[in-house]
């Protein structure tokens, strides 16, 4: 007899390469996964997954099916949403975000997402955007929220509004009615910007190397908020969400700095692979995408600042 969970285990294990990954992804044991695969290959007399050292590989057979189990397992999902509604979701969704989302409207997505799907388990992550797509592509997350690659060709994407930033630094660090730098005055000052990796950095890098200013410059931090205190403190210039950080600059901690460095707007965008739950939890982001709806919020104590509400 063919069940849906054999058709699952094959389908999982030929995605991820594995039988841990498969029990990982389907929420059983690799012993299990194995059992049901077994079952359906002595039920048909046939063999669809080759068990290598390494990882696990579908066979001819198994190549000539999956397209198949594949349709199956969309197909009982979408029964399952007409049958019962979304409500009746209980699986794990896993997405992932960047920092900036997860500062600024992570919260209110979850909110919209529970709405539609109260039993629906959900596993958030934050990563850079390289890393939230390696992820994807490992079949470790089924939606990822970051800006744009040119790797997201082979997957499902809607666009999202622009992120805007602007340069900043500590009133401190340059007299004031300097609002306009030169490269000259730019190269002299240590440049404060995102991890290693992020879209803020590489993109950055390149304008530095395009206008010949020295790398050895630049200090990089993990964190957006970090990031921002180190440039309170007077230790460089550096490039931070225009909105978010607007109450450091009310506040008089940062200032606006105009610098030749043609840094475009980042383009940020939903990336999915296009099955059923995904696409409808596509559907519940652009509502609530806001990178100005929750600015950070800078409080005033006696022994100095604080961050509160929206970090």
């Amino acid at each position: 007899m063919l069940t849906l969970k054999q058709i699952e285990a094959v389908y999982w294990v030929s995605e991820l390469g594995s039988f841990h990954g498969a029990a990982a992804r389907l929420g059983t044991t690799q012993s299990t996964i194995s059992k049901r695969i077994h079952e359906l290959e002595t039920h048909f007399g046939v063999e669809l997954i080759e068990r290598g050292n390494a990882s696990a590989t579908l066979t001819l057979k198994g190549r000539e099916v999956i397209d198949d189990f594949s349709a199956m397992l969309s197909l009982r999902q979408g029964v399952l949403h007409r049958l019962a509604g979304d409500e009746s979701f209980s699986g794990r969704f896993r997405f992932g975000v960047t920092e900036m989302v997860a500062l600024t409207w992570l919260a209110d997505l979850v909110a919209a997402i529970r709405r539609v799907y109260p039993r629906m388990v959900l596993e958030p992550r934050v990563d850079m955007a390289a890393g939230l797509r390696h992820q994807l592509a490992r079949h470790a997350l089924d939606l990822v929220i970051s800006p744009s690659l040119e790797s997201d060709a082979g997957y499902v994407t809607h666009p999202l509004p622009k992120l805007e930033s602007a340069w900043m630094c500590s009133p401190e660090l340059i007299p004031a009615g300097e609002e306009r730098l030169s490269l000259e005055r730019l190269a002299q000052l240590p440049v404060l910007t995102h991890a290693e990796g992020s879209m803020l950095h590489l993109r950055l890098l390149r304008e530095l190397d395009r206008l010949g200013i020295e790398r050895g410059r630049v200090l990089t931090c993990n964190s957006l908020i970090g990031l921002a205190e180190l440039a309170r403190a007077g230790l460089g210039i550096t490039y931070l969400p225009r909105a978010y950080f607007a109450p450091y600059v009310e506040a008089g901690d940062l200032r606006g700095v105009e610098v030749p460095l043609a840094l475009a707007p980042l383009d940020y965008a939903i990336v999915h692979r296009g099955d059923a739950i995904s696409r409808r939890v596509a559907a519940l982001i652009p509502p609530v995408c806001d990178f100005a709806g929750v600015a950070c919020r800078v409080e005033r104590k006696r022994d100095g600042i604080c961050l509160g509400e929206g970090i």
